[in-house]
């Protein structure tokens, strides 16, 4: 079987998720904030994603400065590079300035709230906090028809704002054809980002 380095590092590449809490993370003001779900603050650093070299970060790259961190998951064909830089740096600044909201996951059909072709953590948040089951959290994640990739502190904020593990664990294996796809076309293959994946799988148990 091949071996994938992780594609939706490199649509974030050069940035890494520091830990998130409390409600000055927020975007917007008091208000918007009760009214919002989500909405990842703290610095981006280029360390950890940059080093796993996955390709969401390759898409997004040094772009968002420390503003990035919320795209998580890409359509096979949102996910090239060099033609949809500005399709995912948009869909990182909408995630970050009107983060989706409870009402707004009762709504959506799939995980892909907003139907931008990217998934964000707002909307993966929205979705648990408006009481979706976890299986119909994954159904709906399948249904994007994107693949996922999220580092270790992307996995702990989710799960720190009511995502289930279950459902976070999940997003590493979800649509695995399209990510082989994705690298195929637009990446490089590695051993060391699936050995990673592994790693954390085999931690949870």
């Amino acid at each position: 079987m091949l071996k994938h380095k992780p594609v939706i590092t490199l649509l974030i590449a050069s940035l890494a998720l520091s830990p998130l809490a409390g409600c000055d993370s927020l975007p917007g003001d008091k208000k918007t904030q009760g009214a919002v779900i989500g909405g990842v603050g703290g610095a981006v650093a280029g360390g950890a994603l940059a080093k796993n070299n996955r390709l969401l970060g390759a898409l997004i790259g040094g772009a968002l400065g420390a503003g990035g961190g919320y795209l998580i998951g890409s359509q096979l064909d949102k996910s090239d590079p060099d033609k949809h830089r500005d399709d995912a740096v948009k869909a990182e600044k909408r995630a970050r300035d009107n983060p989706a909201t409870v009402d707004d996951a009762k709504r959506a059909r799939t995980a892909d709230i907003n139907n931008d072709g990217y998934v964000t953590m707002d909307e993966v948040v929205a979705m648990a906090k408006s009481g979706l089951s976890d299986d119909e959290m994954i159904t709906r994640l399948e249904r994007t028809g994107q693949f996922f990739e999220l580092n270790t502190e992307q996995e702990n904020y989710l799960m720190d704002h009511g995502v289930p593990r279950r459902v976070v664990s999940a997003m590493r294996d979800i649509n695995q054809d399209v990510r082989n796809k994705a690298y195929d076309r637009y990446g490089n293959s590695s051993s060391s980002s699936r050995s990673d994946r592994s790693d954390r799988i085999s931690n949870d148990r």
